[in-house]
């Protein structure tokens, strides 16, 4: 159970280190030796839940040390393609361990073979004879997400929250779920609230929240939470790019909130003014992965349709496009932006779980918003799970 934060501006090094010791995942019995890492896809099934609408960004470039790594994996050929393609199920990169094992794995083949029954029935028996396992929590409600069951799913991810009350990372991986189901949605905000109460040396928590809010159009409450995020406290060093990234939030939001309240404008640019935000200025295409482990390095890696490769090494695309910031601490965020409509697409979107730390498997979302230029906002969550060192996950295709 990790002690809550007293003193904020006396965060060192050493402690955020010590706070990872607080929030490593537990150890799993039958899955902490496999190496696997998952990526929900959207949903399907007999009886599709009902996902939410939609609810923005104007960045500069961030700098950080390039550092020499493994190769990724090869570069996917040249797809022509203008609607979006379903994430697809986690698949063996050449040259990397399989991404899925154990129980976990044999209830993610048998949704993407559409055998809903057998992988409720198999999700449902791996948590009756261990109630705790965070795994079989999750893998349960996405065999619930799958076959159309949208209440029972977000009963099983809450069900993270009620074992483990104190753990805000924990609370992240159940918000991040639950934000993607109508039913869920409200409690989703509730958990990221108080995951940034205990840990508000966290930015990802205060984006996710701030989202959260404006999924269900709570555009005043979102700009507070993104300022709160602006006037926390964290060591020197220990997220780069993160201000940057959450000015950018903050432009989006306020712009959102402007489109759906007209008459507020001038009150709405003036607080933009007061915490340090910009307009945004046109269309824009965001890509944020974060994740909920410590003291641990996970890379966005983004293709465009040619195969043309942004990473921690190479931040651009020709096509457009750019990282903003390369976190190799734990938790991110790490960005990847385009500004005005993407014209490359489809992009192909991965994670490389580079270096584990001292931490068990690792979880996390990718979070992508799209902004028309006139304050329209579409939010997206692809929340996955990985496991290994040098681990590459697939998180599907991106399309404007």
């Amino acid at each position: 159970m990790e002690e809550p934060v007293d003193a904020m501006a006396d965060l060192t090094m050493a402690d955020a280190m010590t706070f990872a010791a607080c929030e490593a995942v537990p150890e799993e019995d039958d899955e902490d030796e496999f190496a696997a890492s998952f990526i929900a896809p959207p949903l399907h099934g007999p009886a599709d839940t009902p996902r939410t609408q939609a609810v923005p960004l104007q960045p500069a470039p961030l700098a950080s040390p390039q550092r020499s790594r493994h190769a990724p994996p090869p570069r996917p050929q040249a797809q022509h393609q203008s609607a979006p393609e379903p994430a697809p199920e986690p698949e063996a990169i050449p040259d990397h361990p399989a991404p899925l094992s154990g129980r976990f794995a044999s209830i993610q083949a048998q949704l993407a073979e559409e055998l809903w029954d057998d992988a409720l029935a198999e999700a449902r028996h791996w948590r009756s004879e261990d109630p705790g396992n965070v795994l079989a929590l999750l893998a349960l409600g996405r065999a619930l997400e799958a076959s159309g069951d949208a209440p029972e799913a977000a009963r099983a991810y809450g069900s993270l929250i009620d074992l483990y009350a104190g753990r805000a990372d924990l609370r992240r991986v159940a918000g991040e779920r639950l934000e993607r189901l109508v039913p869920g949605q409200a409690l989703a905000v509730d958990t990221f609230a108080v995951a940034v109460q205990q840990r508000p040396d966290h930015p990802s928590g205060h984006r996710l929240l701030a989202w959260a809010l404006a999924r269900l159009t709570k555009w005043a409450d979102a700009v507070e939470a993104i300022c709160a995020g602006l006037t926390a406290r964290w060591p020197e060093g220990r997220y780069p790019g993160v201000r940057q990234v959450l000015l950018d939030d903050l432009g989006l939001l306020a712009a959102g909130w402007a489109a759906a309240s007209p008459g507020e404008d001038d009150a709405i640019r003036a607080r933009l003014r007061e915490a340090g935000g910009c307009w945004p200025e046109g269309p824009s295409m965001r890509m944020v992965l974060s994740w909920e482990t410590d003291a641990n390095d996970v890379d966005l890696h983004v293709y465009d349709r040619s195969g043309d490769h942004a990473c921690y090494s190479s931040r651009h695309l020709a096509s457009g496009g750019q990282l903003l910031a390369d976190v190799t601490t734990g938790y991110g965020p790490e960005c990847f932006v385009i500004n005005g409509i993407p014209a490359a697409g489809p992009y192909r979107v991965q994670a490389h779980y580079y270096r584990r730390g001292p931490m068990g498997y690792g979880t996390g979302t990718l979070q992508i918003i799209r902004h028309d230029g006139a304050g329209g906002l579409r939010i997206e969550a692809r929340p996955f799970v990985i496991m290994v060192d040098d681990g590459w996950i697939e998180l599907g295709e991106v399309t404007w």
